[in-house]
């Protein structure tokens, strides 16, 4: 077996990168192959194709068959000879992937080749078919290459076109979800549903701050909650981010810039010898990185709007996640991070309703799952950076720069898990709470109409009678007796049962129709 591709490369130049999901050799078959390989997966390429043995011929087969991959060409092109590559690629200026190459090379490491303006026709640096692409491309007139890509040299992810990614992409979950309500909002009374959809923002907010296993305060929650209920409304910026952070932490965690230190997510753990250590799962890039990373992201975002093409779900989990992975503040990161899921579905909304996923719920649910996806990138960046930790006051000291691993992340993985989560969200949250919501406003008026009952015993009433179908367990119809006699707990629970079968048979008709 003879390595290829990215895999030749990274052990011939001596590269620290993480390794391939799919990695390259030529095997000794006829036709191309796919094996397990440890871990991951390698692609054994027939007997018969032609892979050269020169660095730069192994770049070509890289790029041919495992992609274009920025995080890893940074440190390839650190490692040849520029002149070498100069010469390599005047030997055949006209071929679209050695005029990639040269696009690439000058964009990553801002260093012009000895080359003269190509006069070959224009081509695009990245296929449709297989990566997420900006319709409106930049030309670059030396190579004659259109640079296509999702974003720019600050920041620029890449999302591939895998099965999963392209089912999604022509769902449009949230008219998916608008059509559910639509149809809820023809069967039952719509200012019943006004106060349902009002629950959704109340749930994601719980949730979002649950995720994070901290305090669920009733004043933390209500300015979160105010923050997303502005999710779309203004232009996202430098400003914008700063005020919302210091809108949802506490005074002394408010930042009026971008974090001026370095940073990392973990926590204190006893070690087996009875002493303390941080058990740290993720560092965030260099603080020197941090204001051009998030310009950077900002310009995508910005680019992305002006675009059009990219699905908006696609936008928001490029956009939340490159947020996190960047962890700009020195808190409430991860919030804002779900926060911007909301705030790019409602600002590229094509429905005419008020609304949102609780998809913190789903997510919450399976957090194993989140944690596997944002490992995808912080277990590489754990396993390449080097830091010293201060054991007085646990501050970090970063060693060395991999600052091409910010920049240039591969988050196909997280674009499918917002879709599931989304997905999951409107199937199994979304119409559940909108219509427990209906009921619980429809049996509280029955109620009220007919008997005086405190609020706090009203609430527990009802809590307990839409749980069990409308009644009231043997064990728990005693509570209620002081303000409901006997009988007429058992008339009411009939006017319960009524109401609750006229608000599914109208949802069954509706979900039918």
């Amino acid at each position: 077996m003879k390595l290829a591709g990215y895999t030749y490369l990274i052990e011939a130049l001596e590269l620290s990168v993480p390794r391939l999901g799919l990695e390259l050799a030529v095997g000794d078959k006829s036709r191309d192959e796919i094996r397990p390989y440890g871990s991951v997966r390698i692609k054994l390429l027939a007997k018969n194709r032609k892979v050269g043995s020169s660095i730069f011929e192994q770049l070509e087969t890289a790029i041919t068959y495992q992609g274009i991959r920025l995080a890893y060409l940074e440190p390839i092109f650190k490692k040849i000879d520029q002149v070498e590559l100069t010469q390599y690629i005047k030997e055949k200026p006209q071929a679209v992937i050695r005029r990639c190459i040269w696009f690439l090379y000058e964009w990553l490491m801002d260093s012009q080749l000895d080359i003269e303006n190509s006069q070959s026709n224009y081509a695009y640096l990245l296929e449709e078919k297989y990566y997420f692409t900006l319709n409106s491309g930049i030309k670059n007139s030396r190579t004659r290459i259109i640079n296509n890509m999702l974003g720019n040299k600050d920041f620029c992810p890449m999302v591939r076109k895998t099965s999963k990614t392209k089912e999604y992409e022509n769902k449009d979950l949230m008219e998916i979800a608008q059509t559910e309500l639509r149809q809820i909002n023809e069967a039952v009374n719509p200012e019943l549903l006004g106060r349902s959809v009002e629950y959704l923002y109340t749930k994601e907010t719980k949730s979002s701050t649950e995720i994070e296993k901290e305090s669920t305060a009733e004043d933390k929650l209500r300015k979160f909650y105010r923050v997303l209920k502005t999710s779309g409304t203004i232009n996202l910026s430098k400003k914008r981010l700063i005020n919302i952070q210091n809108e949802i932490v506490r005074s002394e965690k408010k930042d009026s810039e971008y974090r001026e230190e370095e940073i990392y997510v973990g926590e204190v753990r006893m070690t087996w010898l009875d002493g303390i250590e941080e058990n740290i799962h993720y560092i965030g890039p260099k603080y020197i990185h941090v204001d051009s990373l998030m310009d950077g992201l900002l310009k995508m975002n910005k680019s992305f709007l002006l675009d059009g093409s990219i699905p908006p779900m696609v936008h928001a989990a490029i956009l939340s996640f490159g947020f996190v992975y960047i962890h700009p503040f020195s808190d409430g990161n991860g919030r804002i991070h779900r926060y911007l899921i909301h705030d790019v579905l409602k600002s590229r909304k094509t429905t005419e309703q008020d609304f949102i996923i609780p998809v913190s719920a789903a997510i919450l649910q399976r957090s194993k799952e989140y944690d596997r996806v944002l490992e995808t990138i912080s277990k590489p960046i754990m396993a390449l950076i080097e830091y010293d930790m201060n054991e007085e006051d646990h501050s970090i000291t970063i060693k060395n720069d991999i600052q091409h691993m910010y920049r240039y992340p591969d988050l196909t993985p997280h674009v499918e898990f917002l879709y599931e989560m989304m997905e999951a969200s409107i199937s199994e949250d979304l119409i559940q709470e909108v219509l427990y919501i209906v009921k619980y406003d429809a049996v509280k008026k029955a109620i009220e109409d007919n008997y005086d009952i405190p609020n706090k015993e009203l609430n527990l009433f009802i809590q307990l009678s839409l749980q069990n179908q409308g009644k009231i367990s043997n064990k728990k119809r005693n509570r209620f007796k002081e303000w409901i006699d006997e009988e007429a707990l058992t008339g009411l629970e009939e006017v319960i049962c009524e109401v609750l079968e006229d608000i599914n048979r109208k949802e069954e008709i509706k979900g039918s129709t």
